[in-house]
């Protein structure tokens, strides 16, 4: 029976049907030929996915981007983001970067980032010398900061199902962040080097002031929602609400960008996303009881330590199974699917459950700019205007910064439960 559903979510998925789609049909194929199970428990499964209150954060953290988007606070962090950095060697990839990472401090959505970022700084970099292609391909990878900058919407969602420390997991994944960006630094510095791409002129400190001035509100949201989070104010579910609240209040009456039709699109945006992101968990839930029916997990975790009981060795399996299947599935579903079924693996191999998590979330959202199911590659594809392979050729060098990052995350537990650990 394994072999027919692994078959048949083969060619849905080359059919094109869409992924939530695929995984609820690859349910109902196996409650049908089972014949034992009844259909109800599909949606019992799938409601039992979604009812959760820190479920509740993803429709909030997804609002906070929309409503900074729509309320200039992106174009403020860019502007600052530019008197930063903006003179070093390809100064306006650098800023496309550093402008990720403050985004990710308040989305945690790479889509969003993506979406958002690449449709101002794009034009902006073509505009500057900059091909298109290595615009859109900075643009990619720079958004893959989002999920791993805390808050993360799919560390939210590992940690209700692990029944790990949402927060913890937050403090943890600061540090892969930051060497997330740096090395993406590193790889645009080298390619803008060769090419011949100077920075911009240095801003002075005059207008280092008053950029950071002006981007000040922006700035100030993710110690509001990390710091509340941290210091036992609010638990990650009233932080997104929070966030919510300061993204209206500074949008409307600080810098006054809102119309009444701008908060109708951003509540509409962000209802399509979340729509999307919770079917996607709910069909997922229903071939999550697939897999554990099947005991997949510990066929899994006695196949892997049947060949060997290097644990260096099962990490690296464990890493290209991550790879290879953020190709296929977007984030959420497949953390939905492969968390119980990896967590008896990663507990054999002693692994902690907070770096288990980062790794997982790195591993996976790296599949975010690879084909054929790259939602971020899609969305720079859309807005550059160049075909998808082109663009995925131009994101390989940033594909490879990424999974060096995740290689340290793997092998180094320092780059994760440091931090933890001094705020514990």
């Amino acid at each position: 029976m394994t072999w027919i559903i692994v078959s048949a979510f083969v060619v849905l998925l080359a059919a094109g049907i869409p992924i939530p789609f695929v995984l609820g049909l690859i349910s109902l194929l196996f409650f049908l030929m089972d014949g034992f199970l009844p259909l109800a428990l599909i949606p019992q499964r799938m409601f039992t996915a979604t009812d959760s209150f820190p479920m509740m954060a993803i429709p909030l953290f997804m609002l906070v981007g929309e409503l900074m988007n729509a309320g200039g606070i992106s174009q403020r962090l860019i502007r600052f983001s530019k008197a930063l950095v903006g003179h070093i060697t390809g100064g306006l990839a650098h800023v496309n970067i550093l402008s990720s990472g403050f985004f990710a401090g308040i989305s945690g959505s790479a889509a969003a980032d993506a979406s958002a970022l690449g449709s101002i700084l794009i034009p902006a970099m073509v505009r500057g010398g900059y091909t298109a292609p290595f615009s859109a391909a900075v643009t990619a990878g720079s958004s893959l900061i989002g999920p791993i900058i805390p808050p993360s919407i799919p560390m939210i969602l590992y940690g209700v199902i692990a029944g790990t420390s949402i927060s913890t997991l937050f403090v943890a994944g600061i540090v892969p962040g930051i060497l997330m960006g740096l090395t993406m630094m590193i790889v645009s510095w080298w390619m803008c080097r060769r090419e011949g791409i100077r920075g911009e002129p240095r801003a002075s400190a005059r207008e280092l002031w008053e950029s950071a001035k002006d981007a000040s509100f922006g700035l100030v949201l993710p110690i509001i929602i990390l710091g509340g989070i941290l210091g036992g104010v609010f638990t990650p579910t009233e932080a997104a609400a929070v966030g919510v609240l300061v993204a209206f209040v500074v949008g409307a009456f600080i810098y006054r960008a809102f119309t009444w039709n701008h908060i109708a699109k951003a509540l509409v945006s962000a209802g399509m996303a979340t729509g999307v992101v919770m079917l996607v968990i709910a069909f997922s839930q229903s071939v999550a009881f697939v897999l554990a029916s099947q005991q997949i997990p510990q066929l899994l975790a006695n196949g892997l330590f049947s060949l060997t009981d290097q644990a260096w060795l099962l990490i690296l399996f464990l890493l290209a199974l991550l790879l290879a299947v953020g190709t296929l599935l977007e984030p959420a579903g497949a953390l939905v699917i492969l968390t119980p079924v990896l967590l008896p693996l990663a507990n054999r191999l002693g692994l902690d459950l907070i770096q288990f998590g980062v790794l997982l979330v790195l591993g996976l959202v790296i599949g975010m700019v690879t084909p054929p199911v790259g939602s971020c590659l899609f969305i720079v594809s859309s807005i550059s205007r160049l075909r998808l392979e082109t663009v995925a050729r131009a994101v390989l060098p940033f594909i490879g910064a990424a999974v060096v990052v995740l290689l340290l995350v793997a092998y180094v537990p320092a780059i994760t439960l440091w931090l933890p650990g001094l705020l514990r």
